[in-house]
C-alpha cells in the first residue's frame, strides 16, 4: 500500500511516542486516523499536534479510550470506530501499543508481569481478532505489529532480566511471522509486517 489518502488506520497507543508519530506522518498523507490509548490527556495533544499541521478537507481523526489488554475494551474501540468514521472497514491497523515492566520472574510480581505481558502480546492479539472483520471489508489491508529488538535478542545484557518483556516481544515477531501464511491463504488482500524498533 503505498498511497494512504482516505484510507483508514487504526492505532494503539496514539498518545504517545511511535503511535504519536504514526499518527502525524500518516495525517500528513492524507489518512484517517483511529487512535486508542489509556491517557486522554496524551491523545488529546497527539490530535493537536496532527490539527497544528493543517489537516485536509474532511480529514477524521477520532480519539478512544481503551486498555488493549482487555479483549471487551477493543472491541468497544472497534464498535467506536466504525460508528465515529463512519465505516464498516479500515486499512491499517498499527498494533503498536506497549510498556516495559516485569523484568524477572522471581523479583517482580506476578501481576507486573502479567500486565507487561498482556499489554504488550494480548494487545497486538486482541488488536488483530477485533479488527480482522473491517480489514477483510476493505480492498486492501496492511497489520503493522510492533516487537522489539528484544524480540530477537531476550537479554539487556548478563546482568539485568528481561522476561516478560522479552517473552512479549518474541511472541509478537512470531505471531506475525506466522499470520503471513495464514492472511495468504484466507484473506490475500491483507498483508502484514513486524516492526523491530531498538529502544525508545
Amino acid at each position: 500500500m503505498k498511497d494512504f489518502a482516505g484510507r483508514i488506520a487504526v492505532i494503539t497507543g496514539g498518545g504517545t511516542g511511535m503511535g504519536r508519530e504514526l499518527a502525524r506522518q500518516l495525517v500528513a498523507e492524507g489518512c484517517n486516523i483511529a487512535m486508542c490509548d489509556v491517557s486522554r490527556a496524551a491523545m488529546d495533544e497527539t490530535r493537536r499536534l496532527c490539527e497544528a499541521d493543517k489537516l485536509p478537507q474532511g480529514l477524521r481523526i477520532t480519539t478512544h479510550l481503551a486498555d488493549v489488554s482487555d479483549e471487551e475494551q477493543m472491541r468497544r474501540f472497534r464498535d467506536e470506530v466504525a460508528e465515529q468514521q463512519q465505516t464498516d472497514r479500515i486499512h491499517l491497523l498499527f498494533n503498536n501499543a506497549g510498556i516495559g515492566g516485569g523484568g524477572s520472574l522471581f523479583t517482580n510480581t506476578r501481576a507486573q508481569w502479567e500486565r507487561t505481558f498482556n499489554i504488550c502480546w494480548g494487545g497486538v492479539y486482541f488488536g488483530t481478532r477485533a479488527f480482522m472483520p473491517m480489514l477483510e471489508k476493505a480492498d486492501a489491508g496492511h497489520i503493522v505489529n510492533t516487537s522489539s529488538v528484544n524480540g530477537f535478542w531476550a537479554s539487556l545484557g548478563p546482568t539485568v532480566p528481561h522476561t516478560a518483556y522479552s517473552a512479549a516481544k518474541f511472541a509478537v515477531k512470531g505471531f506475525t511471522e506466522a499470520l503471513i501464511t495464514d492472511l495468504r491463504l484466507n484473506a490475500p488482500h491483507i498483508k502484514c509486517s513486524v516492526v523491530m524498533p531498538g529502544h525508545i
